[in-house]
């Protein structure tokens, strides 16, 4: 709920400050009767209730310009509305169009099979969840759209950001005839699957981040996390006032402790913008307040999650549990399993080393980074401020197998085998075409972005001062010019585009 207040909020603001004028209302969610499985006729009498939302506050057909459709695919989260990504929404108002987009299956609303933890864990139903079902998926939705509107001819401008972003580049790579340009902001494509050679990249970043921001902080983390590797778990229970006793092997106590510190971590380094107002400084003057390695350090450390959340609008938590108060009032402990995937042998540690959330979502995204998205992250202690920790395929396959009895698919090289991402490593198109990658360097998740122009139809942005897409978050005051420049520049490219595409539709 506060998320979607949240979201509605800043939907409402940058509108106001483009037209002056009180917005619309935010669209209702819809609903469409989807296939379970677009590529099996076997199953045709499967279908499951998918949540859509739709934006035609501005859709004008009657101007003599074709008008356009911006789809913007769902992420890993459930979605209460449409993305306040601010370049893609003002350009389909500036273009009388229409703004979709459409929740991921199995996230939310849209469960082909219910709200149940054992959902995942069916044979049956395991294979449904891929990125070329989801993919179909907004195949589907886009086509009925444009057959609903009779706007056959009208461009489709695909954008997202992070796991959305990858699926915009995915869609124009795999359905060109459905999806027109694609807008990757913070896309890791390289980051999909191992063989690239930067597993130590993403917390490197995250490290010097860091470091450029609170110098001495990276010592004092390091330091923090020798004490959790050396204290008892009595001592780390009672030191950092944990919810629950923390167990005493390894693999179940200390482990999901450590994991939940570079989640917390990962998660401020990716809202590191603007940079003056990072959560990043919050966190790091805290534990720069208490005694190197100690443990009111590290708790002062933990506890700031709290305070950092309840001012930016609770976008930066696990929801809470029994044990704590919610967001209104500081938690009266430190839950560690607050954080853990649901569903069966679900814990905090997961196949994503950034974090998976809590929950059903959790699980769903468990098992993408189990079987497509094989994320391989890792830590050595030297280029980041974490402890030696290498990402393996073994690891991978021991808790993929434990969680969902399957394995990576292709030894974690699905993705890369099946969207030529070796060949776009090489510096060659694997059929991409009209696809802008852009990326902030203060981004850890930019580890596995695209850097570098291909031809005239791949094209980059690259921000010295951004982090997480911000590129696709309304304008702000403290804005850098690396990052205005960089909304300029993918503006400029897509209506390039679509005046090129315009010009051989003879629209």
């Amino acid at each position: 709920e506060l998320q979607l207040r949240s979201m509605m909020a800043l939907i409402t603001a940058f509108v106001l400050s483009i037209y002056g004028a009180p917005p619309p209302p935010p669209p209702s969610p819809l609903f469409l009767q989807q296939p379970c499985d677009h590529f099996n006729a076997e199953r045709e009498n499967c279908t499951f209730s998918h949540k859509y939302f739709l934006d035609d506050s501005h859709w004008n057909n009657k101007t003599g310009e074709t008008p356009i459709i911006v789809f913007i695919p769902g992420g890993e989260a459930a979605m209460g509305g449409i993305y306040g990504y601010d370049i893609l929404i003002k350009l389909a108002y500036k273009y009388n169009g229409l703004v979709l987009t459409m929740e991921h299956r199995f996230y939310g609303d849209s469960q082909p099979f219910g709200n149940n933890w054992d959902d995942l864990h069916d044979s049956d139903h395991l294979g449904l969840l891929s990125v070329e079902q989801v993919m179909a998926d907004y195949a589907n939705i886009i086509a009925i759209t444009k057959e609903k509107y009779n706007c056959k001819n009208s461009p489709v401008v695909a954008g997202g950001g992070s796991y959305s972003g990858k699926l915009a580049a995915y869609m124009r790579l795999k359905w060109p005839a459905t999806v027109d340009i694609a807008l990757a902001a913070s896309a890791p494509v390289f980051l999909d699957s191992p063989g690239f050679g930067n597993e130590y990249d993403y917390y490197a970043i995250v490290t010097n981040a860091t470091r450029k921001l609170s110098p001495k902080c990276p010592e004092y983390i390091r330091a923090a996390i020798a004490t959790v590797l050396e204290e008892s778990p009595q001592a780390l229970t009672k030191g950092l006032d944990l919810c629950e006793p923390l167990p005493e092997s390894y693999e179940d106590g200390k482990l999901q402790l450590l994991q939940r510190i570079m989640n917390q971590f990962a998660d401020t380094a990716m809202g590191n913008y603007p940079p003056k107002n990072s959560p990043i400084l919050t966190e790091c003057n805290n534990i720069l307040m208490h005694p190197k390695g100690s443990l009111e350090g590290l708790a002062a450390f933990l506890d700031d999650r709290w305070k950092w959340t309840k001012e930016n609008g609770g976008m930066l938590i696990t929801p809470p549990t029994p044990n704590e108060t919610g967001f209104d009032q500081p938690p009266k402990c430190y839950n560690v399993s607050s954080a853990a995937a649901g569903g069966k042998n679900g814990r905090v540690v997961c196949s994503d080393w950034s974090g998976c959330g809590a929950g059903l979502n959790a699980e769903a995204w468990d098992y993408e980074a189990c079987m497509e998205v094989v994320q391989p992250l890792g830590t050595n202690n030297k280029t980041d401020m974490f402890w030696p920790r290498p990402y393996s395929l073994e690891w991978f396959n021991d808790h993929c197998t434990r969680r969902f009895g399957a394995k990576p698919l292709r030894k974690g090289r699905w993705l890369a085998h099946t969207m030529g991402l070796d060949y776009l490593r090489e510096g060659k198109s694997a059929g991409f075409s009209r696809v802008i990658f852009s990326n902030g360097l203060q981004d850890p998740w930019s580890a596995g972005g695209v850097f570098d122009d291909i031809g005239k139809d791949i094209l980059t942005v690259v921000m010295e001062n951004g982090a997480h897409h911000v590129d696709l978050r309304a304008p702000v005051p403290d804005d850098t010019p690396d990052v205005i420049a960089g909304r300029k520049k993918e503006n400029e490219i897509m209506e390039k585009w679509l005046a090129e595409i315009k010009a051989e539709r003879r629209l």
